[in-house]
């Protein structure tokens, strides 16, 4: 058989480690999913209006990521899991920037072209201010402390 054309083969089982690190991840993406579920139907958006919830949830996650990321490179001992539960899991759930395109396109769709096109404006320029702030608040965090030994 052409070396090319060979079906790569399988190393064995996955290694314990990578399903401890896809079960924190679905155990933070589960509850981020549930957070940004509650938030959305305790706070709905009413038809035509500007969808608050889906602008806060994706601001406040920009920014836990942020914040999260410093103190965890930073301030914390190395950790396999903290990152992938939280970072990837729970902030990747919680956020979701294809909300902010579906509730864009039924604003437009429903003629509200103009605060479609400010929500989106908004949404990117509040999550790059949040991030900003979580970096920043993070460093300075950081910096007024020792970093943890491994």
């Amino acid at each position: 058989m052409d070396r090319r054309t060979e079906r790569p083969r399988r190393q064995g089982p996955v290694p314990a480690h990578l399903w401890r690190t896809m079960l924190v991840i679905g155990a933070g993406g589960f509850a981020g999913g549930l957070a940004r579920y509650g938030i959305g139907v305790a706070w709905p958006s009413a038809p035509g209006g500007f969808p608050w919830a889906t602008f806060t949830i994706n601001t406040s996650g920009a920014f836990a990521l942020a914040l999260l990321l410093v103190v965890a490179l930073e301030m914390l001992p190395p950790t396999p899991y903290l990152r992938p539960a939280l970072g990837t899991g729970f902030c990747g759930a919680y956020t979701t920037f294809s909300t902010v395109t579906v509730a864009s396109d039924q604003l437009a769709g429903h003629g509200h072209a103009g605060l479609a096109l400010a929500y989106v404006g908004a949404s990117i320029g509040a999550g790059l201010a949040a991030t900003l702030l979580g970096l920043a608040i993070g460093r300075t965090v950081a910096s007024s402390r020792p970093m943890a030994s491994s």
